[in-house]
């Protein structure tokens, strides 16, 4: 689904052509698709229903607030429900005009119905003991803006969701259809681009490697002061060589590594030194699920050639697994990028 999603975000830059300002406040009714998986590795998918609404911040930022309700999470036939009550914030590095990619994240209020079987009790004399907490919710991803005229908005998007302290870690797809209110905005808008990314994970240290190649799509957009903010977003594919059981060995990551980039223009293009955080969502069963924190940190230089911009970047990436391990490697990666933000006016 992830990919289906990073495929959807690549093939939309033929039409992200510059529209007009768009209406700043939209609000709608929003439906999902979550799958998640079991300690055995199955897939079971669920859906979900809620609402969304989100006001245009800037030219490249959109604020929101979107309720959602999961009323079935169960993977093994207890009791799990889910209420989300979360803050999205929205990133258009071209802007939120015509087709709109953009980057994701939420941090939210999760409402979490859980059922426990009974302990200490004879067969069948005994019901679930059912218990609701109040925990904090976290998802990141990436998806695409659709301005439908000038008075609808339709957006897709693809997440890794997660609950802490539950067994909800999961993939996400979210589909919402708004209808757009208030005043147009139209802004000053700085350079902006993005476009999809490949890269390789050398490993210094730690039991983790890589079974293919990274996959992603890499946003960059110019600031109104200095530098530059960079954005790169990659499903990895990932490989425990330390002793582990099947379907344990081979988990599945999303990387949502931003970070901010000093640079320096010779005529050819850009050189630049970037350094950022890194978050590396695990959705499928094993030690590692839930969401591993660390920091990355490279150069990378854009190649300008003609309406096209390449770029090359190499990084070192520190990564805290959730079992206490220190991960450490060398990513290295090309994207193509065309032209497609416009500079200030």
């Amino acid at each position: 689904m992830y990919k289906a999603i990073l495929g959807v975000t690549a093939v939309s830059l033929v039409a992200a052509a510059p529209g007009q300002g768009q209406r700043r406040f939209r609000v709608g009714p929003t439906y999902s698709s979550i799958t998640l998986e079991d300690l055995s590795g199955n897939a079971h998918r669920f859906s979900s229903f809620g609402a969304s609404a989100a006001l245009i911040t800037g030219d490249e930022g959109e604020t929101g607030l979107t309720v959602s309700r999961y009323h079935d999470l169960s993977t093994d036939g207890s009791l799990r429900r889910l209420t989300l009550f979360g803050l999205d914030s929205y990133y258009y590095p071209i802007g939120a005009r015509g087709v709109a990619p953009f980057a994701t994240t939420e941090l939210g209020l999760a409402r979490v119905t859980e059922s426990a079987p009974a302990t200490q009790c004879p067969l069948l004399l005994c019901q679930d003991t059912v218990s609701t907490s109040s925990q904090i919710a976290l998802a990141f991803g990436l998806g695409v803006r659709l301005n439908l005229g000038g008075s609808a908005v339709a957006t897709l998007e693809g997440r890794f969701l997660q609950v802490p302290g539950s067994q909800i870690q999961a993939l996400e797809a979210r589909l919402n259809a708004s209808v757009a209110l208030g005043g147009r905005h139209t802004g000053e808008f700085l350079e902006g681009t993005l476009g999809p990314a490949a890269s390789v994970f050398l490993p210094i240290s730690g039991s983790l490697r890589a079974r293919a190649p990274f996959v992603g799509v890499r946003f960059r957009r110019d600031t109104k002061k200095a530098g530059t903010v960079g954005l790169q977003i990659d499903f990895a594919p990932l490989k425990e060589t330390s002793n582990c059981a099947p379907p344990r060995c081979e988990p599945n990551a999303v990387l949502f590594a931003p970070g901010y980039e000093a640079s320096v223009r010779p005529p050819w293009g850009r050189l630049y030194g970037e350094v950022g955080v890194l978050l590396a969502g695990v959705y499928s069963a094993g030690n590692d699920r839930g969401v591993a924190q660390g920091v990355h940190g490279g150069i990378g230089c854009d190649i300008s050639s003609g309406r096209v911009m390449w770029n090359v970047n190499s990084r070192l990436v520190w990564l805290k697994r959730n079992s206490g391990e220190n991960v450490f490697g060398v990513q290295v990666g090309v994207s193509l990028s065309p032209r497609l933000g416009g500079r200030r006016r």
